[in-house]
């Protein structure tokens, strides 16, 4: 598998961010990022002079247009859009129309923002709070946010672990959205023991435009998020294979966990859950599910079964030959 680093929630000074639009831009070439979104609330205004600063700074960076329509009923990020719908047609209560018309202005994929966020009266709009009945309008979940840090008083008032087990019954249930992070930046972040998006590709797989390919990536649910672990699974016949990538630039699997063992927790549509601990020189671990699990969602802690030792997530394998009894 092919892994490519992209960051799809970001703010300029054309909203509320204080990087200018060149700033960001040089922030992500410096952090290695292949693919960046910007994505200010409810403005499209960057755009344009993202495109000339990386043709004038020759950046290698590749651009996703975005937005960030910002309610008082939830956070909405549209990718490649250069169009703010008309958001009068929000109705809290039957969204599904408003969704629609967000496509209809040219986005290809659309997510929900820090969904579970503590919303009124801290941090009032930031929650999702409409009433979503057919979850197929959207493509995507924030799964991670790390703008609030890192630690778990940041995790109270972001929600992570609230967002990723949302996204883990959607997709149990059948939905097919992909889990993405986003650093959500206004400020020049750190990178430090953070959860960072992945766009997944066959070895084979030829990419001409990484950017449309990113977006493929979150439309045909081939996304994970990790601190540094690159690993995916698959699932046939009852048996769930991961696959673990240990030649990752950015991770070394073994220096980190050298002095405990590595844990996936595994959930399945069938209501089964299992902790399966593996050895740091593992590359492939194979587990029986039992029943006919046709789905399955795969979490990478760090030993203890908790959201700060959590360090990979938002992994779904399908298997398209049987059906849940």
């Amino acid at each position: 598998m092919k892994f490519q680093r992209a960051e799809l929630h970001n703010h300029t000074t054309e909203s509320d961010g204080n990087l200018n639009v060149e700033e960001l831009l040089q922030w992500g070439e410096m952090q290695g990022y292949e693919v960046l979104a910007i994505t200010d609330h409810n403005t499209c205004s960057g755009h344009r002079k993202a495109e000339h600063c990386i043709q004038k700074k020759q950046l290698s960076l590749n651009l996703i247009k975005g937005i960030e329509i910002t309610t008082f009923y939830g956070h909405i990020l549209a990718l490649r859009t250069d169009r703010m719908p008309y958001s009068a047609w929000l109705d809290p209560n039957s969204t599904e129309l408003f969704f629609k018309k967000i496509r209809s202005a040219g986005a290809s994929a659309i997510g929900l923002a820090h969904p579970c966020c503590i919303g009124r009266p801290v941090m009032a709009g930031c929650r999702f709070d409409m009433k979503l009945r057919d979850w197929n309008v959207i493509d995507y979940i924030e799964v991670f946010n790390t703008s609030t840090g890192i630690d778990e008083y940041g995790e109270q008032f972001i929600g992570n672990g609230q967002a990723l087990t949302l996204w883990e019954d959607k997709v149990l249930a059948g939905y097919s959205l992909a889990a993405v992070s986003g650093k959500d930046i206004h400020q020049k972040p750190s990178d430090e023991n953070c959860m960072i998006t992945y766009a997944v590709f066959d070895d084979e797989e030829e990419i001409e435009n990484l950017s449309d390919a990113v977006v493929g990536a979150i439309l045909t649910r081939k996304t994970m998020v990790t601190k540094g672990p690159l690993m995916w699974a698959s699932l046939k016949g009852g048996i769930l294979t991961v696959t673990l990538d240990n030649s990752s630039d950015y991770f070394s699997w073994c220096e980190k966990y050298r002095k405990t063992d590595p844990m996936l927790v595994i959930r399945d549509d069938c209501n089964n859950r299992k902790e399966i601990k593996f050895l740091p020189e593992d590359t492939e671990i194979r587990v029986e599910l039992s029943g006919n699990a046709k789905r399955a969602v795969v979490r990478l802690y760090d030993g203890d079964v908790d959201i700060m030792s959590l360090n990979a997530a938002g992994i779904c394998a399908q298997d398209k030959g049987r059906t849940c009894s």
